[in-house]
């Protein structure tokens, strides 16, 4: 009742206040018990940041370094916002500064390294030394190009064998495929018995006809996991699978919605070469899925017991919020800090901000990226928002407008948090040793209950035409304490649609 309510909040104060005052005395992380949260909800204290007093160097007016190393990150924001950047970007040494732009890099730049003149841009160098260890894919420099693909799914003349009880299995498969690596699909099976224990897009190779030289009857590698078991044994190609395949139903019905896509490492080819050798060449390629019992009985050879030839669609297929027309994809991203809304005197989260990058389509695939510094307390919860109401141009728009958020990023699912009736496909990452959080490859949720009467398809393109009307939000277990029962946040910043100027 009340009283457990009350008693409740007066524990997560105190322990709150333990992990900002008494963290210095004290080896073990205290926790939080908030609206009836479970007890392994922490209150977690980040370390102080490593090395983030390094000076920065210029290489020389209009200077770019030749050889910058792999690229971590695109960001738009001023000089001192991108330094703040590369020092809480685990194995960013450098930064190309171009105006209003900067690109992270993790190559070692020293006074003596060779350079080439840039009229736009100027290499900026850290003097100490950081670990190269981000596994970040570099990030697009260029708009990314999305495409929809379906396979009708059958036992094919090579996958069949007798006394198989799986003969009559069938389905589809629908897939959306991004030049930046996000791929995402949605799977159903019927007929089948035992479990799917891997499901990959595979690229033929060789074959002495027409069909065995394409999609029809073709062998060939896996290019890209998306549902399976990563179990010792089974299946395995050096890249895990996202999430486990769904089983059948009463009805010997799978249905695996919203997989993402895994890139299987290639040495002679990246990821956007082969989704553009995909859209290119679909006649090429196909999916396949492999059962508990096709694995048994082919092993050690992985044949599958169905598979189909990749189909591109011009439209895409109707799925839970049907988005009529041509699959677009727009990238937006957010330069976040603490806002006048979300001060608090003895506020531990104070000094926090970073940046958010995020890829929407207007057929469901929502993905994004946050790094997240100069916080102390665990991130529960990072959405977008969309402003309502107001009464000052200021109060209208991202700058100070409130709302109710329209897409759900990472955050933490357990009772008694920020809960919109919509689940967090995925935790937040908790802070690292040089004080950041990075959540990479985030998958967004259509927040259902505050989107009714508008598809997800008609959000995005609100979101391209109004983007002064929304706004990313980070929640830590500070803020979320101090401000309940309302949901302030701890730092903030407009949603901003990048054109590639």
């Amino acid at each position: 009742g009340i009283e457990a309510m009350a008693a409740s909040r007066f524990s997560a104060a105190v322990a709150l206040l333990c992990s900002v005052l008494c963290c210095a005395t004290t080896a073990e992380t205290p926790k939080a018990s908030l609206r009836g949260a479970a007890s392994s909800v922490q209150a977690a204290v980040a370390s102080p940041p490593a090395g983030t007093e390094a000076s920065w160097m210029l290489l020389g007016d209009h200077q770019v370094a030749k050889d910058e190393g792999e690229g971590l990150m695109t960001a738009t924001g001023d000089l001192e916002f991108c330094k703040q950047l590369c020092s809480h970007f685990e194995g960013c040494k450098s930064i190309a500064f171009c105006g209003a732009q900067c690109f992270l890099k993790g190559g070692q730049v020293t006074p003596t390294s060779e350079s080439v003149d840039n009229p736009h841009c100027t290499t900026y160098y850290r003097s100490v030394k950081t670990d190269a260890t981000t596994t970040l894919a570099p990030d697009s420099e260029e708009m990314p190009e999305c495409r929809s693909f379906t396979s009708v799914l059958v036992m094919n003349q090579g996958q069949q064998y007798s006394g198989n009880a799986e003969a009559d299995i069938h389905g589809f498969a629908e897939m959306t495929l991004c030049t930046n690596g996000i791929m995402k699909a949605t799977l159903q099976l019927d007929g089948g018995h035992t479990e799917i224990i891997a499901t990959h897009i595979h690229h033929c190779e060789g074959g002495d006809s027409h069909q065995t030289r394409t999609a029809a009857l073709c062998t060939g590698p896996p290019v890209v996991n998306f549902c399976g078991d990563n179990a010792a044994g089974l299946i395995a190609y050096g890249a895990k699978y996202s999430v486990a395949c769904s089983g059948y139903n009463s009805a010997d019905t799978s249905i695996t919605e919203n997989v993402q896509g895994t890139f299987i490492p290639n040495w002679d080819i990246l990821v956007t070469e082969r989704v553009k050798d995909i859209f290119a060449n679909p006649d090429m390629y196909y999916f396949n899925v492999h059962s508990l019992a096709d694995f048994t009985h082919w092993y050690p050879a992985h044949l599958g017991v169905c598979r189909g030839p990749l189909k591109p669609e011009t439209s895409v297929i109707a799925t839970t919020t049907p988005a009529p027309g041509p699959v677009k994809c727009f990238s937006f991203y957010s330069q976040m800090s603490m806002n006048e809304l979300q001060k608090y005197p003895g506020n531990p989260d104070s000094q926090a901000s970073g940046y958010a990058s995020f890829t929407l389509c207007t057929n469901g695939t929502l993905q994004g990226q946050a790094l997240i510094f100069g916080g102390t307390t665990k991130l529960i919860a990072m959405h977008v928002h969309r402003c309502e109401g107001g009464h000052s141009p200021q109060t209208r728009t991202a700058e100070l407008c409130e709302g109710s958020p329209v897409l759900n990023f990472c955050g933490d699912n357990s009772a008694g948090l920020i809960d919109d009736g919509t689940s967090y496909l995925e935790a937040c990452a908790p802070y690292g040793s040089l004080g950041a959080s990075r959540t990479e490859h985030m998958m967004g949720a259509f927040v259902a209950g505050t989107n009714r009467g508008t598809t997800l398809a008609e959000r995005v393109e609100d979101m391209v035409q109004n983007p002064q009307l929304y706004f990313f939000n980070a929640h830590s277990m500070a803020s979320f304490n101090h401000w309940y029962p309302g949901v302030k946040g701890m730092a903030r910043g407009p949603m901003e649609l990048w054109t590639g100027a």
